[in-house]
């Protein structure tokens, strides 16, 4: 995926979100608690929204979260049936 050592160290001092691809209500429950307003973590449940924010306040994250669209791709590349691209962006969050 071209990572590099400057992406990693990005990383390292800007990490401010977490992907979540669903839930049970037990799990709701603990993200409200994880989250709040003056929280600098991020709790991303659909990437278009928080794409949008970091192209325009955080390129260097924009850029990595390019590459985590990009490895979920290549990922589906090995399904044997039904492999697409663009998932992040039409698979909903799933409330179990």
């Amino acid at each position: 995926l071209g990572y590099t050592k400057e992406d990693i160290d990005i990383l390292s001092k800007n990490m401010n979100y977490i992907r979540v691809l669903g839930a049970t209500k037990k799990g709701k429950d603990l993200l409200s608690i994880i989250y709040n307003k003056n929280s600098k973590l991020k709790i991303v449940t659909s990437i278009k929204p928080y794409e949008e924010y970091l192209e325009k306040k955080n390129k260097p994250m924009f850029s990595l979260l390019q590459k985590d669209i990009l490895s979920t791709d290549v990922y589906t590349l090995g399904y044997l049936k039904n492999s697409k691209a663009g998932l992040d962006y039409t698979n909903k969050f799933i409330s179990i």
